[in-house]
Parts: C-alpha cells; structure tokens; sequence
C-alpha cells in the first residue's frame, strides 16, 4: 500500500508537466517568439532588447539546470537584421525562427 501511494504521488506531482504539449522545438522547449524580444512592446526588436531579452533567456536556462548545448550556435542581432537598418520586424524575426528550425539536426524517426 505504501508503495502504491509512492507511486501515485509521483504520477500526480508529474501531470502538469506530462499533460503539456511540447513546443515547437520538441522536447517541451518552445521557440522565443517575437514578444520575447520586444520588451518596449513598439513591434519592432532593437539590438539593445536582444541582447537583453537573450542573456535573460540564457540565464533562466541555466537556473533551471538545461543544458547549454547550442549557446555557441547562436545568432548575432546582425544575423537576424536582414535588411541591416538596426531593428528586426516581425517578418524579419519570423524568417530567422523559420530557418533556424530548418537547421536543426533531427533525431533518428520513431
């Protein structure tokens, strides 16, 4: 009986967690999306916010214990500022998220 209540209360205290589905990226990790960036909230994203925005991201990541593998493959603000004129757009921001999830490996099929 012990053993059984054990194994219940685990099964419950992981329910919130199980029951959510992954994010885009898989693995229960969702992409940034464009409000992430835009702390001013005026639509477009300054170099100044990314750069916020990302070491805050960086930061929560490693206070939860995540690994930090693809830190070393992350993208400039010049990257993601196609048309060069120091604020990323919607589209611009879009565009990037989109080859980035083109880009990354895939595991083996299921």
């Amino acid at each position: 009986m012990k053993h059984t209540l054990t194994a219940l209360t685990l099964v419950l205290a992981t329910l919130p967690v199980a029951a959510q589905p992954p994010g885009p990226m898989g693995r229960g990790m969702a992409m940034p999306t464009f409000a992430d960036f835009d702390l001013n909230g005026d639509g477009v994203i300054t170099e100044q916010e990314y750069v916020e925005a990302r070491n805050q991201r960086i930061s929560e990541r490693a206070s939860e214990g995540r690994p930090m593998r693809g830190l070393s493959q992350a993208r400039d603000f010049q990257d993601i500022d196609l048309d060069k004129d120091g604020r990323v757009t919607p589209d611009e921001f879009a565009a990037h998220q989109q080859q980035h999830w083109q880009s990354r490996p895939r595991g083996p099929a299921r």
